[in-house]
C-alpha cells in the first residue's frame, strides 16, 4: 500500500505537467526500478500494489520557503510524502531515490533537483494496526499473505538472480537477503520477506513434528 502526496507551489506547473508528475509516482514506476530496466517485480504482485496505491497532488495557496513566498517564475520546490503500509525501513532509501529521479525527469533538467535541495521526500510508515480496508484492520501478515497469493509460483530466476519466494520479485544475487535451510539457499528482496518466509517454515516444521507425535 502506498499513499503519495505531492505538494507543488500554486501556479508553478500546468495541469498537464502535474498530471505527468502524478503518473510518474505510481507504484510501478517507483518500485520496479528505473525506466527501461528489465521488469523485476512479479506482475501479479505489482497489479495488487497498484490497486492499493493513491497519488494526490496539492497546490497550496501559501508556500513559504527560504524565508519568503515561493515565486512561480523560479524553479519550484517539491515536497513528496510517501506513506508505506509495510517495510518502511527496507524501502525508504529506494523510494527517496526513485521519487527524486522521476521529478528530475519530469522537469527536463535531470540535474536540477540534485544541484539544489528542491525535492524533499519523506517516507512514513503506517503504525501497526493503522491501515484498514473493506472495514477491517490489515496487518503486515495479512498484506504479505495477499502478496504471496498474487505472485506467480512458476516464475523462473534468470542467471545470477533469485526469485523471492514471498513476493515473486527478481533479486540480483549480490544484493539479495538470503536464508539457508536444509541445504537450500533462498534469496529475498528485503528482511521483511525473509522474516515472513522463515516464520512460515518454522510453523510448518512445528506442524510436522506434532503430526509425527500423534
Amino acid at each position: 500500500m502506498l499513499f503519495i502526496e505531492l505538494f507543488v507551489p500554486r501556479g508553478a506547473r500546468t495541469r498537464a505537467e502535474l498530471q505527468d508528475l502524478a503518473e510518474r509516482l505510481t507504484a510501478a514506476r517507483l518500485l520496479d526500478g528505473a525506466e527501461g530496466d528489465t521488469e523485476r517485480a512479479d506482475p501479479g504482485v505489482m497489479r495488487l500494489v497498484e490497486s492499493r496505491t493513491h497519488v494526490v497532488v496539492h497546490e497550496p495557496a501559501v508556500w513559504i520557503t527560504d524565508g519568503r513566498p515561493a515565486d512561480p517564475a523560479e524553479p519550484p520546490c517539491y515536497v513528496v510524502n510517501v506513506h508505506v503500509g509495510a517495510w518502511v525501513k527496507e524501502v525508504s532509501e529506494h523510494i527517496v531515490a526513485a521519487v527524486t529521479r522521476e521529478i528530475a525527469a519530469a522537469e527536463g533538467d535531470p540535474d536540477g533537483v540534485y544541484r539544489q535541495p528542491r525535492a524533499l521526500v519523506q517516507v512514513f510508515g503506517v503504525p501497526r494496526g493503522g491501515y484498514g480496508i473493506l472495514g477491517r484492520v490489515q496487518r503486515e501478515a495479512d498484506w504479505t499473505a495477499e502478496i504471496e497469493q498474487a505472485a506467480d509460483p512458476g516464475r523462473e530466476a534468470p542467471p545470477g538472480t533469485f526469485i523471492d519466494p514471498v513476493c515473486g520479485g527478481i533479486v540480483p544475487a549480490e544484493s539479495a537477503v538470503t536464508l539457508t535451510r536444509d541445504g537450500v539457499t533462498y534469496g529475498f528482496c528485503c528482511p521483511g520477506c525473509r522474516g515472513h518466509f522463515a516464520k512460515r517454515l518454522d510453523e510448518r516444521g512445528e506442524q510436522g513434528e506434532r503430526a509425527g507425535v500423534s
